[in-house]
């Protein structure tokens, strides 16, 4: 019986990257902004965030649904808005309810590239309200950077 020899190919070992100074570690595992062209259009996070976002406030939607879309820090203001907007329905007896909201207008500006700052107005039978966002191309998605709900 013939013995076959197997020839293992050396180990290829990753390429070790060294770390020296903060500055090089927030340019490397920190946020990488990206350009408008690198993005995809905005109009469906738009949509998505602003209806969303009414909806935690009143209490019919959970804050994690919009996580992806959201900086850590506008995720937490938004987190203590829905917390205080719900101490209030309680302390009134009031329950979450769901208004069902089309957007009726989405107006863009673009201050800088990789930067979209939006104003869009929902409708529903009772009222229409306008939630501004601010929208900044981070780690090659759209997130929201800044909400209010007017």
């Amino acid at each position: 019986m013939a013995q076959h020899e197997e020839h293992a190919e050396p180990e290829k070992k990753p390429k070790v990257r060294n770390v020296k100074n903060l500055k090089q570690a927030e340019d490397f595992f920190g946020p990488q902004y990206n350009k408008t062209s690198e993005l995809p259009d905005p109009e469906a996070s738009l949509k998505v965030l602003a209806t969303g976002v009414v909806e935690v406030i009143a209490g019919s939607r959970q804050i994690d649904q919009l996580a992806r879309f959201l900086t850590d820090e506008v995720y937490q203001r938004l987190s203590r808005r829905a917390v205080i907007a719900r101490q209030r329905r309680d302390e009134l007896g009031q329950k979450a309810h769901f208004q069902n909201f089309a957007v009726q207008n989405i107006i863009n500006k673009s201050p800088r590239d990789g930067v979209i700052e939006s104003v869009v107005l929902l409708k529903s039978k009772q009222r229409v309200r306008a939630v501004t966002i601010r929208l900044e191309g981070i780690n090659s998605r759209w997130r929201a950077t800044a909400v209010s709900v007017l």
